[in-house]
């Protein structure tokens, strides 16, 4: 069953359940003059508002302080040291008036959306067969401030997604954020990611939460996937 803002899914990983406060790690600042204003269309939940501005944020700041945003990705989800840098950057130049929290988790899904859009948008692999097995693992253990065990796990079923679903995948990262379109491509991944979890548990994460994994792992397969191969010594 989906819900505007909310997926259920009925199967395993009792972990996955926390999944979304886990990862609720918020940085904030003054916002001052910027391109990223928060939208206010009628009709549209605060949620969606507040995830729609996010993205907007992570398009300014991919923009401008690129070096930075991939240094940000290395970095393991949650961990002080990702909080760290995604509070050097929250700055300024890419808000708008008033004041914006958010959380880590989201501004990383955020800014996988817009590095996908911006280097995949025309052309993207849509089969990570040949793909070796990625490690959403790395840097978790240097870091004790959050249990890492839940964020491998989601990570984990978002890259089974993706190669199960790729078409499926790249619909939902290149979907609008709280578009007609993006609720379409939702209903048509989620059960791709259904069969990727063992059955048995109640699994709960938002939207937000979700898309942003999906747009990760797709863009992280996507980037094996366009890597020349290596040379073959005789």
């Amino acid at each position: 069953m989906i819900l505007r803002s909310m997926i259920l899914i009925v199967v395993p990983i009792g972990a996955l359940a926390t999944v979304a406060a886990a990862h609720a790690q918020n940085t904030g600042t003054r916002i001052g003059p910027s391109p990223a204003q928060i939208p206010d269309h009628v009709g549209m939940s605060k949620d969606d508002r507040s995830r729609l501005a996010m993205y907007r944020y992570a398009e300014c700041v991919v923009d401008r302080w690129r070096a930075r945003v991939d240094a940000y990705l290395v970095t393991f989800p949650g961990s002080t040291q990702a909080r760290e840098m995604a509070n050097k950057l929250s700055v300024d130049e890419c808000l708008s008036t008033g004041e914006m929290q958010f959380s880590e988790s989201l501004f990383r899904g955020g800014i996988y959306d817009v590095l996908y859009r911006k280097r995949f948008q025309k052309v993207g692999a849509l089969d990570f067969s040949a793909v070796p097995a990625i490690d959403y693992a790395v840097g978790s253990e240097a870091d004790a401030y959050s249990p890492a065990g839940p964020k491998i796990t989601l990570r984990k079923l978002a890259d089974c997604t993706v190669r199960k679903s790729p078409e499926a995948s790249r619909t939902l990262v290149l979907s609008m954020v709280a578009s007609n379109g993006e609720d379409a491509a939702f209903d048509k991944i989620v059960p791709s990611m259904s069969s990727c979890i063992v059955q048995g548990s109640t699994v709960t994460f938002s939207k937000a939460i979700f898309r942003g994994v999906i747009g990760e792992a797709l863009y992280r397969l996507s980037a094996n996937a366009s890597q020349p191969a290596a040379a073959v010594e005789d």
